[in-house]
Order: C-alpha cells, then sequence, then structure tokens
C-alpha cells in the first residue's frame, strides 16, 4: 500500500501538475495545454462457472479545459460497454467486448487544412478482443495485456466550416484500429482486502498514438464489492480528432460481482 502511494506521489511531482487555460472562445488546435479530469465507472460482473465471466459498465468522464466557456466539471464522454471473458488456463484470459461512446469533441482550427469546426457530441462504436498472461512472484503479479480495438466514428452534419462554399460541411464517418500493449504490477497478498498496482500501456495506430502511466489501488470491501481508485497520465502523442490533450486523471471505479 505504502508502495503503491509513493509511487503514485512520485508521478504526481514529476508531471506538470497545474492544467493551461486557453482564452475563451478560442479553438483547440490540439497541442497546447493539460487537461485535469475525473474518470467514473460503475460495472456489474457476473460468473457463469470457472472459465466464463460476463459483465457491463458505465463510465462518465469529467474535465476540466474546456475552452467553450463552460468551465471546469464539462462532461467529456461517456459509455457503456457489455463483454465476457474466458479462461482457458490458470494464467491465461480471453476478453472481447462492444463499447458504445458519446464523447464531447472541442471546436477546432486545423492549420494545414485550414479549416474550423465547431464543438459538438458525437458517437462511436467500439469493438475488441484481448489476450492477457499473468505471472506470479510470491505476492507481486505480473500481467501483460495485448488488445486489438476498432472504432467507428459515424459522419457528422454540419460541423466543419468550408470558407470557400461559406458554410459547414459535415464531418465524415471513419474507422480507426489500434493496438494497445499494457504491463501491469500488482501486489496481490492472499487475502489481503487490498492490491495496490502501477501499469504502463501504450497505443499504437499508424505510430505511436499515446501513452497512459497509471497508479492505484483496489480495496474488496467484501467478495461483491470492489472499488477502485488511481491516478492516470495520459500522454498523447497524435491527435487525429483534436478531442484531448494531455490529461491528469482521478479514477473512481464501482464494480458489483455476483
Amino acid at each position: 500500500m505504502k508502495l503503491a502511494m509513493a509511487l503514485a506521489l512520485g508521478v504526481a511531482v514529476a508531471l506538470p501538475a497545474r492544467a493551461e487555460w486557453e482564452p475563451e472562445g478560442t479553438p483547440f488546435d490540439g497541442k497546447n495545454g493539460n487537461d485535469f479530469g475525473v474518470w467514473m465507472t460503475a460495472a456489474v460482473e457476473k460468473k457463469i462457472n470457472k472459465k466464463w465471466n460476463v459483465g457491463v459498465e458505465f463510465e462518465y468522464r469529467l474535465r476540466d479545459n474546456v475552452v467553450d466557456g463552460k468551465g471546469w466539471g464539462a462532461p467529456s464522454r461517456w459509455n457503456i460497454a457489455i463483454g465476457a471473458d474466458y479462461k482457458p488456463l490458470s494464467w491465461l484470459k480471453i476478453d472481447a467486448g462492444y463499447k458504445f461512446m458519446r464523447d464531447y469533441s472541442l471546436a477546432e482550427w486545423n492549420d494545414e487544412k485550414q479549416e474550423e469546426s465547431r464543438a459538438f457530441w458525437g458517437s462511436k462504436h467500439r469493438v475488441y478482443v484481448s489476450l492477457t498472461g499473468s505471472y506470479k512472484v510470491q505476492n507481486v503479479k505480473f500481467s501483460l495485456r495485448e488488445r486489438w480495438q476498432y472504432t467507428y466514428r459515424p459522419e457528422v452534419a454540419d460541423v466543419t466550416y468550408d470558407w470557400e462554399k461559406d458554410r459547414f460541411e459535415p464531418r465524415k464517418g471513419k474507422g480507426k484500429n489500434v493496438s494497445r500493449t499494457r504491463l501491469q504490477i500488482s501486489y496481490d497478498r492472499k487475502r489481503a482486502f487490498y492490491e495496490p498496482y502501477v501499469s504502463v500501456e501504450m497505443y499504437l495506430a499508424h505510430g505511436l498514438d499515446k501513452m497512459r502511466y497509471t497508479a492505484g489501488c483496489e480495496f474488496k470491501a467484501t467478495k461483491r464489492h470492489v472499488f477502485d481508485i488511481y491516478y492516470r497520465f495520459v500522454d498523447l502523442r497524435e491527435n487525429d480528432n483534436f478531442n484531448n490533450r494531455d490529461s491528469h486523471v482521478l479514477g473512481l471505479g464501482y464494480k458489483f460481482k455476483f
């Protein structure tokens, strides 16, 4: 527990701690400033047998650095996901699922295309498949997860302003394949009600898309009720929709198992 808290504090001190603000109404260029957000999840998981589990999860995200005047605590995304996992071996887990997302894209100015887009809410559809292998040395557990995901963003009407035609044009639909690799280390002592962990995750699309660094702890109140709290830094390397920026995140989670 003390180890996880020390790691989280060290990461927080080493990274920029204060969000930077832009003038109200200035289109976001996708490059400047950091964001602070709160990500909250609530999940229900059903154990079918020793090998199979199914579940549903709802997530709601808030952020502070919204430049259209909404200020801190503005909603940035919500999503609902359904999935299932299967354990053919004690150390190997296979899981797959579908996620529906609604997220808020900031107003943007694209220097390369000389285009301006207004802020809007849009939908996304995502499917994923993962393989997770784990290995335990005494009370320390190492796990490596490889995930493929495909996300499709449908067309949105009247978003991008065409200066030549003097009118708004739709933003065309787009699909994206991403490969995600996550290495996690946790302290998993038998019969302990807590499990601190640290992880690093890499997103690869056409290149390095982003990195996630996380330090947190799970608390098992009972066998059915599990709580999770974590700090996460999201380091963006490529931003194709100008919707996000480097972020400091406080995560809060709850899961009900039966």
